[in-house]
């Protein structure tokens, strides 16, 4: 969904006071670390006992911090039977915060996508690796690929503009596909937002392009990209952050981390974490900022998450601005930040319940 005007408006003044008042821009609610995938770059995978809290519960932690975006992700968020319920108690019809759900679109279908849009859900983020079925087995759910070529367009024509897209996390394994992605979402109906890939959450370097020869292929690749933006390709990334992430994945370390300030995540259990690689819990937001923020020396890495949330007013501004001089309309697009990130060693597929769903 695109953003009004006088949205945002709302979302640029509430930014300016959370940077004032030193609250975060954008807050992810993993209700769950359950998950029907079990990729190749992510830690979780499969069912997992939990303690969840329950919709006004999350509703209450997000009133407190107030974000200009509220995220529900996970796992695979779409796995919680209440899912609906959650959007619902957090959802402020023409107010703040932003709702964006990220999803692995296992779950997915048309009448899933209307639900989740009544609940007050603005935009569905839907993450792709591989422009094939090679997404299938990097997620190793059998047939995603295909499913995702059936039902993101039919959640595209449901939408309102821009409700729908997709996010990409770049990789060592991927980077040569990345312009075909960029196709597939056009095809599709959709833009792609993309993130670079991090160690931090399997401690496997892999994912990184090292290799002098690769690192002139991944150029080539970003400089290929930044033409298909320039060009009217559905690429939502801003030039200046795309070349960032070619730095951080040549190995450049991004310093000056604001995890826990301008971006942090909440557990199933309600606890609050920095960011979705550091395992350190709070139970309160300036507890956090005083004992983790102050002291953060992380430098490994250059998410999606910290790309737009870290941004300065004017980098804010010309990026918001370009795209809405580009689109020529009256409404402006905003895009889900995602963490998308790899597991260095394979394990078994999960096993979902035949709706989808955990236990």
């Amino acid at each position: 969904m695109n953003v009004s005007r006088p949205m945002a408006l709302r979302m640029f003044l509430r930014g300016l006071q959370n940077t004032i008042r030193r609250r975060p821009l954008s807050v992810s609610f993993e209700i769950t670390h359950a998950c029907t995938a079990n990729c190749w770059h992510c830690n979780w995978g499969g069912p997992i006992k939990e303690t969840r809290l329950s919709a006004e519960e999350y509703a209450a932690i997000c009133r407190g911090l107030k974000p200009v975006v509220s995220h529900i992700s996970g796992g695979e968020p779409l796995a919680r039977n209440d899912v609906d319920e959650i959007i619902r108690a957090q959802a402020n019809p023409g107010r703040l915060p932003f709702m964006v759900v990220v999803t692995n679109a296992s779950q997915l279908s048309g009448d899933r996508f209307l639900r989740l849009k009544r609940a007050g859900m603005h935009q569905l983020s839907i993450s792709i690796d591989f422009p094939d079925d090679r997404h299938s087995e990097f997620r190793r759910i059998p047939g995603l690929f295909d499913r995702m070529d059936r039902v993101v367009p039919e959640c595209v024509r449901l939408a309102e503009p821009g409700g729908v897209v997709m996010n990409c996390s770049i990789t060592s394994w991927n980077y040569r596909d990345v312009p075909a992605i960029v196709d597939v979402a056009q095809r599709w109906g959709t833009s792609v937002n993309f993130s670079a890939y991090t160690p931090l959450r399997t401690s496997d370097d892999s994912g990184l392009v090292t290799d002098p020869d690769e690192q002139r292929d991944l150029r080539r690749m970003f400089e290929k990209l930044i033409a298909m933006k320039q060009a009217g390709k559905p690429v939502y990334t801003s030039e200046r952050v795309l070349w960032r992430y070619y730095d951080f994945l040549c190995g450049q370390e991004v310093s000056n981390c604001r995890a826990g300030d301008k971006f942090l995540v909440i557990s199933p259990d309600g606890r609050l974490v920095p960011c979705a690689m550091v395992m350190a819990y709070f139970t309160d937001h300036r507890s956090m900022q005083r004992e983790f923020t102050c002291t953060n020396t992380c430098t490994r890495c250059y998410i999606s998450t910290r790309a737009n949330t870290e941004k300065t007013v004017r980098e804010f501004l010309v990026d918001n601005l370009a795209i809405l001089s580009r689109s020529g309309r009256r409404r402006l697009p905003v895009l889900a930040e995602t963490e998308e990130t790899p597991v260095s060693e394979p394990t078994a597929a999960a096993a979902p319940l035949r709706d989808g769903t955990f236990d």
